[in-house]
């Protein structure tokens, strides 16, 4: 079964395997920071992933000096919005650790 097909797909297959108007969509984020020991990088985090939770968004990545991921939304169909990735860059831009 080819999945970049989707016109020979019924509504069922499609939603079965997040296709079409099923698809999730998110965005990755990269970002370099003077972040260089453990305690400062866990702070960062969890102000990072508090901050996101209230847009109901998740993210799976990190590092210390390229901290990158992805991100999408946690509802259950639901896409990451330009709206969200412009607050999520703007908050990672005001941050003091954030070099670029």
């Amino acid at each position: 079964m080819k999945l970049d097909k989707i016109d020979n797909k019924n509504r069922r297959i499609r939603k079965k395997l997040f296709l079409g108007e099923f698809a999730i969509l998110g965005f990755e984020i990269s970002c370099e920071t003077d972040i260089n020991d453990f305690d400062r990088y866990d702070a960062f985090v969890d102000d990072f992933i508090d901050y996101i939770d209230t847009l109901g968004l998740c993210f799976g990545g990190g590092g210390l000096e390229l901290f990158e991921g992805f991100l999408c939304s946690t509802e259950r169909y639901g896409s990451a919005t330009e709206e969200q990735k412009a607050q999520v860059v703007a908050w990672l831009e005001a941050r003091p650790e954030v070099k670029s």
